[in-house]
């Protein structure tokens, strides 16, 4: 049998010899941490304003193209005309898709030769530009663009 006095001293050394986590190591893992997830976390901010960007460029373009087929529908021949491609400029504000702001802008020029927008409308040639831009844009990469879209085309009368 041992001694009281020696099997206390060998509980001594067996928890003395043990390893674990100091406080510094698990302040420094956690700092660690915290740096990675602040970074993923701007990265979700960034892809927001992106997507939020991008739809509405999206819901630019299909506003954009609603109103040129509009346009390209209407009656154009010799013997009539509908009064929506009369020459000159129209903007629209607060048109509203998918509970945002838009302005478009129906630019119908008479003679697309010259740089201005002629009102002349006895010529067969139209030049129809539509603009479409965002009224209620973010912080999106679409800033720097204003959230434009614009197309152009030209239209000729028919017999």
């Amino acid at each position: 049998m041992s001694a009281p006095g020696i099997v206390a001293e060998s509980r001594q050394q067996q928890g003395y010899g043990q390893s674990g986590f100091t406080i510094l190591e698990t302040t420094i893992a956690l700092l660690l941490m915290l740096i990675v997830a602040l970074g993923s976390a701007s990265l979700f901010s960034f892809s927001i304003y992106n997507n939020s960007g991008g739809s509405d460029r999206a819901v630019s373009l299909a506003l954009a193209q609603q109103t040129l087929e509009t346009l390209r529908s209407v009656t154009f021949t010799t013997a009539a005309t509908d009064a929506r491609l009369n020459g000159g400029t129209l903007v629209q504000n607060g048109v509203l898709r998918d509970g945002r702001s838009f302005q478009v802008t129906t630019i119908i020029d008479d003679n697309p030769a010259t740089a201005a927008v002629d009102v002349a409308p006895n010529n067969t040639l139209k030049s129809i530009t539509i603009i479409v831009e965002s009224q209620s844009i973010g912080r999106g990469w679409a800033v720097g663009l204003g959230g434009r879209v614009t197309l152009i085309t030209q239209r000729t009368r028919t017999e």
